[in-house]
């Protein structure tokens, strides 16, 4: 409950205020002030204090301040509390405050004749209560936290796109941000492969037109190396061997078709035994066997010789045979026909090597690896073999047919090995050729393998571990934005049903009104909308209000004033009848009569009367003081507390102060029939002119409230002096109506000595009346005064 209002300063019109006197809230403060003293301004300072809105006060400081805005209020609690106002705002808020001004009006339910979605968006708040808000807050702070985490998460994706690049896009960031680690094992090489396939792709056109290696063609050298070994090893000695072989073969072939036995060994023995004969230099040979003598002309020994010359001619032949051979072999043409296909070849490998990969084997560069030797080798065989012709009986160094022989079946190999690696290789252009991807495919591996390089760099990484974070944080937001609303929609769904029974109530029996509220629904925020509202049609006579201006049955046409105000305070009053902390809540009430009727301000008193056992504490501002006093009527002293805005208009300012509302509410009859009374207790002759004007304003009222019915029939003004003629020349019955004569001159003596200073001149002739108002003494304006009393109490 509020206890005080301390201090205000630099606030409105209270630049200096400190509370003095007894200035305490009670359970119902009844606050009076003239328009323009300072009502909205404690109003706005109750505002900003329960929901704790500083900017309410700074809005409100004061013309020519010269000090800065401060303010306390004291709640009421062992100790009390202090809520005091400053540089920082508030320093705790004062909760369960509900104000109903015009404010409220404006911001919650409409303004002129608008009643647009702001307002139900305000209203939707204010019904809910705090429960309501506290759900209402947890959704506007979901999305609002949403828009920063969305902002947050596009935030770190374009941070993520630019810095690591390669066609990162929004739709790849998923799964980048997914990339095991182990994925960048072997990156860089990868990459470097990537990178040549998309060269490659790049040059694709290219590669289509290369051609792919030839296999060297083999040669044929035509040379019999083994006949050719053979005769150069051939001697005369082994041509005589070779037809004494023939001959011996012969003849033991004869022996033996004849029956001799043992014709080998025969031959044999008897060739032994001419062998030694001939080793002893002897001339006279005969057969061991039959002791013919051995001679040239023997037949044996001519067919020797024939077989012999035969022989010998037979390998001459094959000598220059060979030669020929050998000569005709072309060997510059096959080293030429080589070395043009290797050379061909390696010009085709080194336009491939700018594409293939370079772990693929390249067929070696050259098969020759001395062409001068090699033909040297070639040029001493000849020569050898010219040799041998020459001396055809003598063998010769068969080396260099050795070196020759062996060096072409290496270049023969050689050229069977390089057409094998040929054929590889062309199988490898093969496959890499139907390998060979699109443009884009290609940049698309290298991009992606750049990105996951990219993706385990420690700056792009903390960027990568913020964003899953910030996308963990949205998933949670998100999925418990659907709860929230869910939440929010039971509460308000039972909330709003109770509602619009009260408001209906309120228009309907208590201020009778044709006015009603129906279809109250709560509506969840739509689309980037953060704040839910409450929708409601407005009837008249069951028949819908609309409040577009231009349409039948508008606002603008049903509503008077008076009707919106009784709407609005029929909004307000029924939250408050549902909200379950209602024993918890202050009410300010500002002015509520704005517009009210005498009928509805009547149901308005009986309803804040009736709210006072419900409530807290009820507060209620206003500038009539009738209104004020029937509101504290019948309400005990102790729970009530009367206060006053009072204005110094020199100073421009104002405070509190106490307020006797039954003193400011009394009628002028009352008021000076009691200063008279006062007058004899504690007289002062100074103020004998106004104690005059008492006296005759009593009399002239008490005339008027007496003989009301009687003086209906009179016309014109009913002057004091008038209506006293009227009364003597009417023949109206006074109580002492015998002394009826002294009535009307004793009346007459008071209107005459009252005359000037009430109305100035013409001045009446005071030594006929026997008193004058100017030299009058004390004790002939006491018996006045007595006269005065007496007429009212006994003979009137």
């Amino acid at each position: 409950m509020i206890n005080k209002i301390e201090i205000l300063t630099s606030i409105g019109k209270y630049r200096n205020y400190t509370a003095s006197g007894q200035v305490n809230f009670k359970n119902l403060t009844l606050i009076y002030g003239d328009n323009g003293g300072g009502k909205t301004t404690l109003t706005s300072v109750l505002r900003s204090l329960t929901s704790n809105n500083p900017s309410i006060i700074r809005s409100r400081i004061s013309t020519a301040h010269s000090h800065p805005q401060a303010a306390q209020i004291t709640q009421l609690g062992t100790p009390n509390i202090y809520h005091t106002f400053g540089a920082s705002g508030w320093t705790r808020p004062f909760p369960n405050i509900e104000i109903f001004d015009i404010h409220f009006v404006n911001e919650n339910i409409y303004s002129g004749f608008d009643f647009n979605e702001e307002h139900k968006k305000q209203l939707h708040q204010f019904v809910i209560g705090a429960q309501g808000i506290a759900i209402q807050n947890q959704i506007e702070q979901n999305k609002l936290d949403k828009a920063t985490s969305r902002q947050n998460k596009s935030t770190l994706e374009s941070q993520l796109i630019q810095q690591v690049g390669n066609k990162l896009t929004t739709e790849l960031i998923t799964s980048f941000l997914s990339i095991p680690p182990a994925n960048a094992n072997g990156i860089d090489q990868a990459i470097t492969a990537a990178e040549l396939k998309l060269t490659n792709a790049n040059a694709n056109a290219i590669i289509q037109t290369l051609q792919l290696t030839i296999p060297v063609a083999p040669f044929n050298s035509s040379i019999n190396f083994i006949t050719l070994l053979t005769d150069l090893q051939t001697t005369i000695q082994s041509i005589q061997n070779q037809t004494l072989e023939h001959l011996f073969a012969s003849h033991c072939q004869d022996l033996n078709d004849n029956t001799i036995q043992n014709a080998e060994n025969w031959l044999q023995t008897g060739f032994k035994y001419i062998t030694s004969k001939e080793s002893k230099n002897e001339t006279d040979l005969n057969c061991p066997f039959c002791k013919q003598s051995i001679n040239n002309s023997m037949d044996i020994i001519n067919t020797y010789t024939s077989k012999f010359n035969e022989e010998f001619n037979a390998f001459l032949i094959r000598l220059r045979a060979h030669l020929t051979s050998i000569q005709n072999f072309n060997l510059d043409a096959v080293i030429q026909a080589i070395n043009t296909s290797c050379l061909a070849n390696n010009s085709k490998i080194a336009l491939w090597s700018n594409h293939l990969p370079n772990t693929l084997q390249k067929p070696i560069t050259s098969l020759i690896s001395d062409e001068n030797t090699l033909r040297t080798d070639l040029q001493n065989l000849i020569s050898l073999v010219e040799q041998k012709i020459q001396n055809p009986t003598t063998a010769v160094d068969t080396s260099s047919l050795i070196t020759f022989q062996t060096s072409l079946q290496n270049l023969i190999t050689n050229i069977v090995s390089y057409n094998q690696s040929i054929t590889l290789y062309n199988g490898a252009i093969t496959t890499f050729r139907s390998g060979i991807q699109t443009k884009e495919n290609a940049q698309l591996e290298v991009d992606r393998l750049k990105r996951i390089k990219k993706r385990f760099e420690p700056p792009i990484a903390l960027i990568c571990s913020q964003l899953t974070t910030e996308k963990q944080r949205l998933r949670t937001l998100t999925s418990a934005y659907p709860q929230l609303i869910q939440r929010q929609l039971a509460a308000a769904t039972t909330f709003f049903s109770s509602y619009q029974t009260r408001i209906n109530h309120y228009l309907g029996n208590v201020f009778k009104t044709p006015f009603r509220i129906d279809s109250v629904e709560h509506i969840a925020p739509q689309g980037r909308a953060t704040q839910s509202k409450i929708n409601y049609t407005l009837t008249i006579d069951s028949n819908p209000i609309s409040f577009d201006t231009n349409q039948p049955l508008s606002a603008k046409e049903c509503l008077s004033e008076g009707d919106k105000s009784t709407i609005a305070l029929a909004f307000f009053l029924s939250k408050l009848d549902i909200d379950p902390n209602r024993s918890d809540k202050i009410l300010v009430f500002d002015d509520p009569l704005s517009s009210l009727d005498t009928n509805r301000r009547t149901y308005t008193i009986g309803i804040i009367k009736s709210a006072l056992q419900h409530l807290k504490q009820v507060v209620v501002l206003s500038h009539n003081e009738y209104f004020l006093h029937s509101i504290g009527k019948d309400i005990p002293t102790a729970n009530k507390s009367s206060l006053r805005i009072k204005q110094n208009f020199s100073a421009n300012s104002s405070e509190l102060e106490p307020c006797d509302l039954n003193e400011l509410v009394k009628n002028d009859y009352f008021k000076h029939l009691e200063a008279l009374e006062d007058f004899r207790t504690n007289p002062d002759h100074s103020k004998k002119d106004v104690v005059f004007g008492w006296l005759r304003n009593v009399l002239e009222s008490h005339l008027r409230f007496k003989f009301y019915r009687e003086l209906r029939t009179m016309t014109g003004q009913q002057t004091f002096g008038r209506l006293i003629s009227f009364l003597d020349t009417s023949g109206v019955n006074f109580r002492d109506n015998v002394n009826r004569v002294n009535i009307i001159d004793t009346l007459n003596l008071i209107n005459s000595v009252s005359w000037m200073p009430h109305h100035g001149n013409p001045l009446p002739n005071y030594t006929a009346i026997g008193i004058n108002p100017h030299s009058i003494t004390a004790s002939e304006l006491d018996n006045l005064i007595q006269d005065t009393l007496r007429l009212i109490d006994l003979r009137l």
